[in-house]
């Protein structure tokens, strides 16, 4: 434990003296800087006392988004600091909500710790990649968009999966999905042309996330395991989502259309096979 808190405090030592001296850093070495930094964040969770578990989640969740400004900030402008920080603050709120659920032993969550960092630092380097490709064509913008598609199911997955454990009210589970799936909904949307951030996008991000909301107001009332509930949230998250990415790029067709739709019915198959409905 005190092992963590001396590597902690010698890099934000190292952060500190970096900028003082101003040195020349790439985004490249920033990325990695703040994706091990993170990770130590999310170590250290295990020496955070229960009642401010809370507060430790959101703090963590505000450090991602300050230093994923930090690290991205040559070329940023208001708007893309704001859309392009909102997956890597909701999936660090996401991965650290499941974490304070591992066992609290170093054996599961240190490599769990890893993972998050290895998956930070692709994430940030695919939101750098949006940065640039607004101002400028780049080969990697389809890997990229590819990479932000499915981090951003997995990371409402998780949320979806929170909102559910918290046992609200049916109308406040609704609301909750509908909160969660609209930044990120309106994050996608949005990195198709990164040309503004109109009533379009808006009006797009908001239809589909009151969909996958009222998705989650009606699962309320089915007797199924609160990951299935989730699964099924996110699995329409990709169906919509899917099929409205490929309409606005004007390259949806019936083999793409009965492929979301296909994934979709095969979940909910699933979902109905494996419900109780017994009690």
């Amino acid at each position: 434990m005190n092992f963590i808190f001396r590597v902690s405090d010698y890099i934000i030592k190292v952060f500190i003296a970096l900028s003082h001296e101003r040195l020349s850093l790439g985004k490249r070495h920033k990325i990695i800087i703040v994706s091990i930094v993170l990770s130590f964040g999310l170590l250290s969770t295990q020496l955070v006392p229960f009642y401010l578990t809370y507060r430790f989640i959101a703090g963590l969740a505000l450090l991602a988004f300050a230093l994923s400004i930090w690290a991205l900030w040559e070329g940023l402008n208001s708007l893309k600091a704001i859309v392009l920080m909102i997956l890597p603050t909701a999936f660090t709120l996401a991965v650290a909500s499941y974490y304070f659920l591992l066992p609290v032993r170093w054996l599961t969550r240190f490599p769990v710790a890893i993972a998050f960092g290895l998956v930070f630092y692709t994430l940030l380097l695919s939101q750098n990649v949006f940065n640039v490709a607004s101002i400028r064509t780049i080969p990697l913008y389809r890997v990229a968009s590819t990479t932000v598609f499915v981090l951003t199911l997995i990371t409402a997955y998780m949320l979806f999966n929170v909102v559910f454990s918290l046992n609200l009210f049916f109308i406040w589970n609704g609301v909750a999905v509908f909160l969660i799936s609209f930044p990120l909904i309106l994050q996608v949307i949005w990195s198709l042309d990164m040309e503004g951030l109109n009533s379009f996008i808006l009006v797009w991000s908001a239809i589909l996330a009151l969909i996958v909301g009222e998705m989650a107001l009606s699962l309320s009332f089915w007797p199924i395991a609160k990951p299935m509930s989730s699964l099924i949230i996110s699995t329409g998250l990709y169906v919509t989502l899917g099929i409205a990415t490929h309409t606005l790029k004007d390259r949806l067709n019936r083999v793409d259309v009965w492929q979301f739709l296909g994934w979709g019915l095969g979940v909910f198959l699933i979902a109905v096979l494996t419900t109780s409905w017994t009690g």
